[in-house]
C-alpha cells in the first residue's frame, strides 16, 4: 500500500481475522495471557505522561505482582520503595526484600532504582480501578478497523479463577506490519495526540467552570449542567509471546452511540443539525429556548482591548501549549445552548487557546448522561493540527541545533496543518456554546 501524502510504501498486515458485525464476545477465540503461561503472559504496562511544555514520554506503570512467583494475591508492598511487592507465601520464606535492597559492588540496588524512577515520575502507580489485573484476554478477530487501526476486545483476567474482571477494553494496533520499536513509535504518536487533547480538554472544563462567575446563581445552575469533554486514557501492553515481545494500545471501550462529531478533512455542520434533532428527540438536549425564570444574559462587565500580537512572535516557546488569558464571555442573551454544539466549540477553543498553533479535531465517541445529570462526551482518536508556522520555526530552531526537522511536535500522518484549520473554519459556524466561552469568530482566510 502506498501513502497518499509521502509516497511510501507500507505493508498491511495479513494476520487480521474479522468477525461480522454485532458478534458476541462469547463467540470466536480468545487469547489469554496469565501468570501461570510461561509461553504467553504481560511483561509491563505503559503509560503516558505530559507536563504541557513537553511533547512528553512513556512512563511504566508499577507492577502489582510478587517480584518471586508472579503472584497478585496478598501482596505486601517495600516499605522503603513502595514500588515492588511479594505475595503472603513468599514473604514468610524469610527477608523477602533482602536482595531487592543489597547493592552489588557498588552498583545502585534495586530498591534505590525504583525509588528514583517513582521520584523523577518515570515510574506510575494505577490504583486497582484503573489496572485492575495484570493478566489479559485478547480476542483474535477484530470488529473494527479504520484507515490506519484494527481494534480488538481486550479484558482483564482474574488471575486466581481466569474469569473477567473490571472494564472492557480495546485493543488498537497499526494495520501495516512493523516490529517492535516501529509499533512503539505509533502508539507514542497517539498517547501523546490524545494526551494533549485531553490537555485542552481539562482546560475547556475549566473555562465553562470559569465562566460561571458572568451569571447570577440560577444561570449558574444551568451552566453547570453543560456537557464536559474527556478523552479516555491509554496504555500500552507489553507481550511476551513464545518468546516474542510485541505491544498493544488499549483504552476503556466505550459504551453508547459511537459517533464521529467532526472530522480532520472540516465536516461539521450536517452532523450537529442531525446530532441536535436526535438530542431533541431524545430530551437530552439543553433546550433551545432558556429555562422558565433563568435569565441567560451576560453581567455587563467593563472590558479592555487586547493588544494585537505578531502571528510570528506568538508563543515563541513552542513547548507553551496554552495560553492563560481569562475566559471572558460575550455580552448578550443565550437562549441557543445546545448539547450538540459542544464538540464543536471545543475544536475552536483548541484554536484560540493555542494561539492558532494547534487544532483538537476528528472527534469521535459517545455522549451520554450520568446517573448524577452530568453530562459528557467521552472521545478517543483524536487528530491535532499544527499551523505551519510552527513547522517553520522548528525548522529554523532545529537548523541551529542540529537535529532533525520538525520533530518536536509530531502528530501523525492526520495532522493536515493549515488547510485541515481552515477546511474547519470554513463549515464551522460560532454558537452560543462559543460565545460562551469568549471565542472570536475567525475567518478561514486569516488563519
Amino acid at each position: 500500500m502506498t501513502e497518499l501524502r509521502t509516497g511510501e510504501l507500507r505493508q498491511v498486515r495479513m494476520d487480521i481475522v474479522r468477525e461480522k458485525l454485532h458478534t458476541l464476545d462469547s463467540e470466536g477465540t480468545w487469547k489469554n495471557y496469565a501468570v501461570d503461561d510461561e509461553s504467553r503472559y504481560v511483561q509491563r504496562f505503559w503509560a503516558w505522561t505530559f507536563n504541557g511544555r513537553r511533547t512528553g514520554d512513556f512512563v511504566e506503570i508499577v507492577s502489582r505482582r510478587c517480584m518471586r512467583c508472579y503472584s497478585e494475591d496478598g501482596l505486601q508492598s517495600c516499605p522503603v520503595c513502595n514500588a515492588a511487592f511479594v505475595c503472603r507465601g513468599c514473604f514468610r520464606e524469610g527477608d523477602a526484600f533482602a536482595n531487592h535492597r543489597a547493592s552489588n559492588n557498588g552498583v545502585e540496588c534495586e530498591c534505590g532504582s525504583l525509588l528514583r524512577r517513582v521520584t523523577m515520575g518515570s515510574l506510575q502507580y494505577k490504583d486497582e480501578e484503573q489496572l485492575p489485573s495484570f493478566c489479559i484476554a485478547v480476542k483474535d478477530q477484530a470488529f473494527g478497523e479504520g484507515a490506519e487501526r484494527i481494534v480488538r476486545k481486550v479484558r482483564f483476567l482474574d488471575p486466581a479463577n481466569g474469569d473477567y474482571i473490571g472494564p472492557v477494553m480495546v485493543a488498537k494496533e497499526s494495520r501495516f506490519a512493523g516490529e517492535y520499536h516501529s509499533q512503539m513509535a505509533y502508539h507514542k504518536n497517539f498517547m501523546r495526540t490524545q494526551d494533549i487533547a485531553a490537555s485542552f480538554g481539562r482546560r475547556f472544563n475549566d473555562a465553562l467552570d470559569e465562566a460561571e462567575k458572568y451569571f447570577d446563581t440560577p444561570s449558574q445552575a444551568c451552566i453547570r449542567g453543560l456537557p464536559r469533554i474527556l478523552f479516555i486514557e491509554p496504555m500500552v501492553v507489553e507481550l511476551i509471546e513464545n518468546g516474542v515481545e510485541k505491544n498493544i494500545l488499549i483504552e476503556r471501550y466505550l459504551v453508547g452511540d459511537y459517533k464521529k462529531f467532526n472530522s480532520n478533512m472540516g465536516f461539521v455542520e450536517d452532523e450537529v443539525k442531525k446530532l441536535v434533532k436526535q438530542m431533541n428527540h431524545l430530551g437530552v438536549g439543553v433546550t433551545s429556548q432558556p429555562q422558565q425564570g433563568i435569565d441567560l444574559g451576560i453581567i455587563e462587565e467593563g472590558s479592555e482591548e487586547e493588544e494585537e500580537t505578531d502571528d510570528e512572535d506568538q508563543g515563541e516557546d513552542d513547548g507553551e501549549l496554552f495560553d492563560s488569558k481569562e475566559v471572558e464571555p460575550s455580552e448578550g442573551d443565550y437562549g441557543d445552548l445546545q448539547d450538540a454544539y459542544f464538540p464543536q466549540a471545543f475544536s475552536h477553543f483548541s484554536y484560540e487557546r493555542s494561539r492558532g498553533n494547534f487544532m483538537v479535531v476528528d472527534l469521535q465517541g459517545v455522549f451520554s448522561v450520568k446517573d448524577d445529570g452530568s453530562k459528557v462526551y467521552e472521545l478517543t482518536d483524536p487528530v491535532i493540527h499544527q499551523h505551519d508556522r510552527l513547522r517553520r520555526r522548528s525548522r529554523r530552531h532545529d537548523h541551529n541545533r542540529g537535529s532533525k526537522v520538525g520533530k518536536k511536535w509530531n502528530f501523525g500522518r492526520t495532522d493536515r496543518g493549515i488547510n485541515g484549520m481552515k477546511a474547519f473554519f470554513e463549515t464551522h459556524k460560532c454558537t452560543d456554546a462559543c460565545r460562551l466561552l469568549g471565542l472570536s469568530e475567525v475567518d478561514a482566510e486569516d488563519v
